[in-house]
């Protein structure tokens, strides 16, 4: 096997097309390997088909230029069928290895070609990816398979690292399969004493700076730091069976995490209560005044994070997370000391893309916030 040898230039101009010069090399090299299965989609968004190209695959050349010069055709000789696929949405390939549903839930070896979210910010997420279509046999793990998977994964990481990470989920490597995955490892690596961390980070060599070359800050992020600091509400994650709020009072704003160059975002400090939040996930957000019964019947004021697809939240299936007030009326009356903040950040950021408010909303911005029926008079 030759594995590839190109670099990446980052002037400007050239980085799109270069670096899509780079996932192409990969993808058509994994295409020479006839037990390759090409997969597009994944479990979390409720679909994968497959393509097994049996060496019959290729990938057309660049035809477009500008935003869309990472656009490829995969093409199978004597077949109709095709694929289209846009390297320039792609910001990572992460050789990942995983349990899989195709094997019984035993470990998958896939390279996942991660896309960009809003604003060109990196996420976790892939539409496609290639995967070693026969990793076990009757005998379980093969070996050559295995060995062959980790040789590509440390021969593109030494080429780009900013371009190329390596996944084995912490359950993989405790796992049946776990001692034979570490001895092919240690094998590739020729370090046949090393432990699991010692591997990993030799496997992918670490670049200073390579991690902010392709991090753009979350749109969402700066509306999201002034809603942390309304008065009297709360973050609300909610989904099936399980609703989690924090004040946030109790919050001190939105911190980026990273290790070994993954990103998240961590709202309240690390050493009180917080969470992780991908917030390059989010393309829209609403702000929203709508009656609920937790509220007496009286508007509750609530600024909607949203994202594509289903988030698994009974009450809004794009509704990844918000920021809703938690005591909007005193008796009957509106509360303007704590409402009226609400309506400042909407006017504040109402120009921005993907900002918008409801009918209710607006009306309460048009009318002013109304009172809430007599029967939530008694809930202060």
């Amino acid at each position: 096997m030759t594995y590839l040898d190109i670099q990446i230039d980052t002037s400007a101009g050239s980085y799109v097309e270069t670096q899509s010069d780079f996932f192409h090399a990969i993808f058509a090299e994994w295409l020479e390997d006839p037990e390759t299965t090409v997969a597009c989609g994944a479990w979390s968004d409720g679909a994968v088909s497959e393509l097994v190209p049996g060496r019959r695959g290729r990938l057309l050349p660049a035809r477009y230029e500008g935003c869309f010069a990472g656009v490829r055709e995969l093409r199978m000789d004597g077949s109709p069928h095709h694929l289209h696929v846009d390297f320039g949405r792609v910001h990572q390939v992460c050789y990942t290895v995983a349990p899989s549903v195709c094997f019984g839930f035993k470990p998958s070896f896939e390279a996942r070609f991660l896309t960009t979210g809003p604003g060109g910010a990196p996420t976790d997420r892939w539409s496609v990816a290639l995967m070693q279509g026969r990793p076990y046999d009757t005998g379980g793990l093969r070996s050559a398979a295995v060995e062959r998977f980790f040789e590509r994964a440390h021969a593109h990481a030494r080429r780009q690292p900013s371009l190329v990470d390596i996944q084995i989920q912490s359950d993989v490597r405790e796992s049946e399969e776990g001692a034979s995955l570490l001895a092919a490892l240690r094998g590739v690596l020729s370090q046949p004493a090393a432990d699991w961390n010692t591997l990993l980070a030799a496997i992918r060599p670490v670049v200073p700076g390579d991690a902010g070359l392709h991090l753009v800050s979350p749109a969402c992020l700066p509306l999201l730091e002034h809603a942390l600091k309304l008065r009297d509400a709360s973050l609300v994650i909610y989904r099936d069976r399980t609703l989690i709020e924090f004040k946030t009072e109790r919050l001190d704003g939105v911190h980026r995490y990273e290790e070994r160059g993954h990103v998240s975002w961590q709202i309240g400090a690390f050493d009180d209560h917080h969470c992780h939040l991908a917030l390059a996930a989010v393309d829209r957000v609403l702000f929203s005044a709508e009656p609920v019964p937790c509220q007496g019947g009286g508007l509750n004021y609530t600024i909607w994070f949203l994202t594509p697809g289903s988030t698994g939240n009974p009450w809004r299936r794009d509704g990844y997370f918000s920021v809703t007030l938690n005591s909007p009326y005193l008796g009957r009356q509106p509360r303007h000391d704590v409402i009226d903040p609400v309506l400042d950040l909407y006017r504040r950021y109402r120009g921005e893309p993907g900002v918008r408010a409801d009918e209710a909303f607006l009306s309460v911005i048009e009318k002013g916030a109304p009172s809430r029926p007599w029967k939530g008079a008694a809930r202060a």
